[in-house]
């Protein structure tokens, strides 16, 4: 059996994507928390700070959709990115990239400091620090070291801030819709692929452990259908963080 690991915070959406990628494929694996306070002292093999990171038998690579194709080479059964769809797949996977995870970033970037903002944040500190404890001050003072990042200040020079927010989450959802079309998964296709293990995992970690009082995508028809097709194919708790910090289990979100 390989030996796999997987090096990253709950609270990242490529981590999360890895994570699915590996769930669907029904692999077993260590997820390995890294403390943002000192990540290299998880992270010092890689020469770098950036997540997540996969493991496999000691060979370990970076960037969550590339995961995917490797994963596929070494664990040919359950494709991620089947062949005869590839080149539509990693077309897709551009959008899923670049417009749908990117934007899971905009609250950071320039959202209201208001008391709904920081207690978001505040939850995300307590989420991380369920598995890599930090001090006090660092958790109170998350919100603030959030918007500072040198990721998040990349992100937003990335973005077009000129569309605000919620014309951003509207136009978004509008895409993924007419991304999954008449399904059952994104693309058309009639299994999961890459694409729809990146996506899920963030449209119900929120709701799921306390970010969201519900699951707004499951008040569109074909989101709901789309999000109880992909959940057959994963575990409850589809998304790293511990079971005791989850809020609300997804079928009642349903």
């Amino acid at each position: 059996m390989s030996k796999i690991k997987l090096y990253g915070y709950c609270t990242s959406p490529y981590v999360r994507k890895t994570a699915a990628f590996l769930y669907f494929k029904q692999l077993d694996f260590e997820h390995v928390p890294v403390s943002p306070v000192d990540p290299m002292a998880t992270l010092e093999h890689t020469g770098g700070t950036q997540v997540p990171v996969l493991e496999i038998d000691g060979d370990w690579r970076r960037e969550s959709s590339d995961h995917a194709h490797w994963l596929d080479e070494q664990f040919p059964d359950r494709p991620l990115c089947p062949r005869e769809h590839r080149d539509a797949i990693i077309a897709l996977d551009r959008w899923v990239s670049d417009t749908f995870l990117r934007g899971f970033f905009r609250a950071a970037i320039d959202a209201p400091d208001t008391l709904q903002f920081r207690f978001r944040f505040w939850r995300l500190a307590q989420l991380v620090s369920s598995q890599t404890p930090m001090p006090e001050n660092v958790r109170q003072m998350w919100p603030d070291f959030v918007r500072q990042a040198p990721f998040i200040k990349a992100m937003g020079d990335e973005m077009d801030l000129s569309e605000t927010a919620e014309a951003m989450q509207a136009r978004i959802a509008m895409e993924l819709v007419q991304h999954i079309g008449e399904g059952p998964f994104i693309g058309g296709f009639d299994q999961p692929t890459m694409l729809d293990l990146a996506v899920f995992p963030q449209l119900v970690f929120g709701a799921m452990f306390g970010l969201e009082e519900d699951l707004s995508a499951a008040r569109v028809p074909a989101l709901k259908d789309w999000i109880e097709a992909v959940a057959a194919h994963l575990p409850e708790n589809p998304v790293l963080a511990p079971d005791f910090m989850m809020v609300k289990q997804l079928g009642v979100l349903l």
